[in-house]
């Protein structure tokens, strides 16, 4: 859910909440998902008063008035976090448009590899109504490895005014993830298909399809994406399962890529505070415990090499704090032994946190006691970013080791796999920094999202204004962007994505040692787009 913090955000939820209410007639209102009410269109209304939007409904007996703090728009549902009375009682306020609600659970409750099937048979058929003399060749819906294409995407090969167009989509039960990367499976695709084909019989489009109000990132990547020497024009669609419609996206400009977003950017406070914890759990290992600070959820958390053993939150007045390292969202915690759940940390406690930093001190290092333990395998990624953050001059020698911030600027709500960093080298040029551990296919649009978020705020003047870089001129020139890697570890897909990305973004790829916990070493670096 997005927050509402003064009188523009309100405006804005406003606008975008009463646009989605046009989309239908008849609304169902729910209070923590009992339903309340049929809307009725002169029953309700949004409006901001004293810099807060206010929800107010009403009917024959009943009338209330909701101050709205946060919002979210989905396909079929506003979902309203709300509160009144001084907020003394805060709820969670669904309008719901029932029959695109239900059309969607009918979709969603089918199994995945059936939705898959459904949604090529979809796609078939709104590009042969959409498109005159379209004839579909071909329809696939399941992976293809030899290719790395994986099963989450249906793939079409059609003919259409002879010439050959591939069409690649993911449908709306996908993850956001998935959509997003179905750019990078349909260059991989494309590659592929036209590497084996000659003329006529050459691909000379590539069309990716998206659900409905997911394209965003996949547009903006586009206008950084040049797949001349792959010989096909690229386009984007979205599709409306449930309407069964089928719309394309103009592209943006390059004018409107730099200046969008401009207020989802998200910039830490110029003055940091330390927690009550701090100095003593920093005193168990100071040459060993970094210190990170989220000044945006107002929490601190403690880390060795990366992994994250204890953390502070700032809740009202008082400071919460905990202790313990997570396996979730590793890839390998399923087979790890169990760890113990995160404690309370108190005084009557410490003693345990001083056994945890001993025994992560023993494992999370070059020689550990036992590969195989936990300590060492999570957050491969987090370790190396360590050891780059504190010998950034290990990775280029013109980088400037005094400054070197990780994900600033950022998105809100940001869920990102990738660590990344941003940098200056000494012709006072910004340097955004990718990292991987291990292979991963979209490695190198993922750095370019990063890139491009630093290029709208270098081009806004943002980094002089808000202080970062102090005592430094920074160059008038876009950054460069480095992908880093383990040189064994890049996915096999990635010279032929990052080749895609347009001339005009300088990337390097960067190969490090296999065995970079022992220290840094840069095997090889080449650019790879020009």
């Amino acid at each position: 859910m997005q927050l509402i913090t003064d009188s523009e955000g309100a405006a804005r939820a406003k606008y975008e909440i009463e646009l989605a209410l046009l989309k239908s007639a008849g609304w169902q209102m729910l209070m923590n998902d009992e339903l309340l009410d049929e809307l009725q269109p002169d029953s309700y209304e949004f409006s901001v008063e004293w810099n807060k939007l206010i929800f107010a409904w009403w009917d024959d007996e009943r009338s209330q008035s909701w101050r709205v703090t946060n919002y979210e728009v989905a396909e079929a549902e506003i979902n309203l976090r709300a509160s009144r009375g001084l907020a003394k009682e805060t709820v969670n306020l669904t309008l719901r448009d029932a029959q695109r609600w239900r059309a969607q659970q009918q979709l969603r409750d089918l199994p995945a590899s059936e939705r898959r099937r459904s949604y090529g048979s979809v796609l078939a058929q709104l590009i042969a109504g959409h498109f005159v003399g379209a004839k579909i060749e071909r329809v696939n819906t399941g992976g293809q490895r030899t290719r790395s294409l994986p099963v989450q995407y249906a793939r079409l090969v059609i003919q259409l005014h002879n010439e050959t167009v591939l069409v690649i989509g993911a449908n709306d039960g996908e993850a956001q993830a998935e959509a997003d990367g179905v750019l990078a499976a349909g260059l991989i695709w494309l590659a592929g298909f036209n590497e084996k084909r000659e003329g006529r019989k050459r691909a000379k489009r590539l069309w990716l399809c998206l659900p409905q109000g997911r394209a965003q990132i996949t547009s903006e990547r586009l206008t950084l994406i040049d797949a001349a020497h792959l010989g096909a024009q690229i386009e984007c669609f979205e599709v409306d399962e449930t309407q069964s419609a089928l719309s394309a996206l103009r592209p943006f400009t390059q004018s409107e890529l730099i200046n969008s977003h401009e207020r989802e950017l998200r910039w830490p406070p110029t003055v940091s505070k330390q927690s009550a914890w701090h100095d003593r759990i920093v005193s168990l290992a100071p040459d060993l415990i970094e210190v990170r600070r989220d000044d945006w959820r107002d929490q601190e958390s403690y880390a060795i090499n990366g992994l994250e053993f204890a953390r502070v939150v700032q809740v009202a007045t008082i400071q919460r704090a905990s202790f313990g390292v997570s396996a979730a969202g590793h890839s390998d915690h399923k087979r790890q032994a169990p760890l113990p759940p995160p404690r309370k940390l108190t005084d009557a406690g410490f003693d345990e946190l001083a056994n945890l930093v001993r025994a992560i001190a023993a494992q999370r290092c070059a020689r550990p006691v036992d590969r195989q333990h936990p300590f060492y395998r999570l957050r491969s990624e987090a370790w190396l970013e360590s050891l780059l953050r504190r010998n950034i001059s290990a990775l280029d020698a013109a980088l400037d080791p005094r400054f070197i911030y990780s994900q600033i600027p950022a998105w809100k709500a940001d869920d990102r796999s990738v660590i990344d960093l941003l940098a200056v080298n000494d012709e006072g040029r910004l340097v955004v920094i990718e990292i991987k551990a291990a292979e991963d296919r979209n490695l190198p649009l993922q750095g370019l999202d990063y890139w491009l978020r630093v290029e709208q705020a270098r081009v806004r003047g943002e980094f002089e204004r808000r202080g970062l870089f102090p005592g430094i001129r920074l160059s008038d020139q876009s950054p460069l962007l480095y992908l880093v890697a383990p040189r064994l570890r890049f996915h096999r897909t990635f010279s032929t994505i990052a080749r895609c990305i347009a001339a005009e973004v300088s990337v390097y790829q960067f190969g490090l040692n296999a065995n970079w916990r022992t220290g840094v070493c840069v095997h090889t670096k080449e650019r790879v787009n020009e």
